[in-house]
């Protein structure tokens, strides 16, 4: 993908694959390759799959998407640009208190380059945190973390370093 600072398809993709990992009250999960872009629903063959050979016309790209039943029965689904809705409303909506300090490590991953991001990992608590919010937009199920350091990706960095704006 092009620009410094894109999340990639991949990265959404681990995220979500670390929330379902961690969230035994899912059930059922069932990914699936698609199509994203104008009118993708155009390249679903008669059973409502997207065919893993068909030809892409410019402004189309492969993803994925995941769907799952909840606690209450319920069928969810994710997909990149779900979880994309989940980090935006974590790094650019207002939080108080605890959940302020809870989301400063999913702050400081989303504002890294690509480079540097790339390289870092969330903990399953924040891949949670990212897909309640892209599914409820809010925390359902709490998780605790630690806040006690500035650089909070600082054990993860050779030589412990900061980058420099």
């Amino acid at each position: 993908m092009g620009g410094g600072h894109l999340i990639t398809d991949e990265e959404t993709r681990k995220i979500t694959e670390g929330f379902l990992e961690t969230s035994p009250w899912l059930g059922d999960a069932e990914w699936e390759r698609i199509v994203t872009g104008p009118r993708a629903d155009y390249y679903r063959d008669f059973e409502g799959r997207f065919p893993p050979d068909v030809e892409l016309s410019d402004g189309h790209e492969w993803s994925w998407s995941v769907s799952f039943t909840d606690p209450a029965g319920r069928r969810e689904s994710l997909t990149h640009a779900k979880v994309l809705e989940g980090l935006n409303r974590i790094v650019y909506e207002p939080h108080q208190g605890t959940a302020a300090l809870q989301f400063m490590r999913i702050d400081q991953w989303f504002r890294e380059p690509t480079q540097i991001r790339q390289q870092l990992e969330l903990s399953s608590a924040e891949h949670s945190s990212i897909c309640q919010y892209a599914l409820y937009a809010k925390t359902v199920f709490p998780v605790a973390e630690d806040f006690g350091k500035f650089d909070l990706f600082e054990d993860q960095r050779s030589g412990g370093e900061a980058p420099t704006p």
